[in-house]
C-alpha cells in the first residue's frame, strides 16, 4: 500500500482540527501502518476506492467519529488542550483507523451480499 497516499488524505481530513500537531499525528500513523502488514491487495483497492470517494464517506466518517468522541468524552470544551496531547493525536489516529477497517469491512459485506444474495 502507498502510505503516503493514506497520509496525505489523512492530513486534508484533519484540516479540520488545526488544534492538531500534524507532524506528529502524521507520524503516528505512519508507524503503525508501516508495522502493520496485513492490507492484503483487496484492502489496498477498497481504500484506494473510498479515497477517490466523491462522496468523501472516509473523510465524513472520521470527522463524525471525531465529534462523537470529543463530545461523548465532555472535550468540547477542552479540545484545544486533548488535540495537542499525545493522547488526542494518538486517539486521532485510532480512530481513523477504525472508520477505515469498518469501511473496509462494510464494502467487503456488501460484496458478499450481492455475491450470495443474487443482487
Amino acid at each position: 500500500m502507498n502510505v503516503d497516499v493514506l497520509l496525505n488524505a489523512f492530513e486534508k481530513m484533519v484540516s479540520n482540527y488545526p488544534e492538531l500537531s500534524l507532524d506528529e499525528a502524521k507520524g503516528v500513523l505512519k508507524q503503525y501502518l508501516l508495522k502493520r502488514r496485513d492490507f492484503d491487495v483487496q484492502d489496498e483497492a477498497i481504500i484506494e476506492a473510498l479515497l477517490r470517494d466523491r462522496d468523501r464517506l472516509l473523510e465524513q466518517s472520521f470527522i463524525e467519529g471525531v465529534d462523537e468522541y470529543l463530545q461523548k468524552q465532555g472535550l468540547d470544551k477542552k479540545r484545544v488542550d486533548f488535540l495537542r496531547s499525545k493522547e488526542g493525536q494518538d486517539k486521532i489516529v485510532e480512530i481513523f483507523l477504525s472508520v477505515l477497517e469498518k469501511l473496509v469491512d462494510y464494502y467487503y459485506q456488501v460484496l458478499l451480499n450481492r455475491q450470495f444474495g443474487g443482487l
